[in-house]
């Protein structure tokens, strides 16, 4: 009997505990995997791969251990966060937007192979040239393919503006302008001015005498 509500016991603190147990755990990871590709080449080691839910971003960087341009990253999060289910997943190549997207999946383990752009066909559209364009400060650094014509366009974030440099130093004097025309001239033609009306005042009044 006493063997009996024991058992008892022990069985109602499990259904008790097992429910809180259940909640305090988080939710499983979901995996991606795959390969990298960019305009149909492998990119370089230590490429940053990003995935966004929402507003959680989560990171890793190439290789991962399936070998040369490939990936693994496993979205896990953190206690309190939940996401729905088929809520999207977009990608990132670096500062590229990946062209594939995927979905959220409890405890999902999902192949999905990032690229940008598409890789030349038969040697038709292969880069024939590369532009440089200067974004903004603080832009993200982007790359546009346009198969069409060949040409690469990268944009490259200009650098922050420096401090202001010290003032120079003053200028020296520049030299004394000329006289303008005629200017040394005008007290003389003044003093015959009055030398002429002088006389003619003179002469206007002997005339009266």
């Amino acid at each position: 009997m006493t063997k009996l509500r024991l058992f008892v016991l022990l069985a109602v603190v499990a259904l008790v505990l097992f429910p809180a147990m259940a909640v305090a755990q988080p939710p499983l990871p979901c995996r991606f995997h795959g390969t990298v590709q960019l305009f149909g080449e492998d990119v370089a080691g230590n490429t940053t791969i990003t995935a966004t839910i929402g507003n959680d971003t989560y990171t890793t960087q190439t290789p991962s251990v399936y070998g040369a341009s490939t990936y693994l990253l496993e979205i896990a999060p953190e206690e309190g966060t939940q996401y729905t289910a088929g809520e999207t997943i977009t990608f990132m190549i670096g500062a590229s937007a990946a062209e594939q997207t995927s979905a959220w999946e409890t405890g999902g383990n999902i192949e999905l192979n990032l690229s940008v752009g598409e890789a030349p066909v038969d040697g038709a559209g292969a880069i024939t040239s590369v532009e440089i364009v200067t974004l903004a400060a603080g832009a993200s650094a982007t790359a546009d393919y346009d198969a069409t014509t060949g040409v690469l366009t990268l944009g490259i974030p200009a650098g922050q503006p420096g401090a202001d440099g010290a003032p120079g130093l003053d200028g020296k004097d520049g030299e004394a302008g000329k006289d303008a025309p005629g200017g040394a001239a005008l007290p003389i033609v003044a003093i015959v001015l009055a030398v002429i009306a002088a006389g003619v005042a003179v002469m206007s009044m002997r005339r009266r005498v």
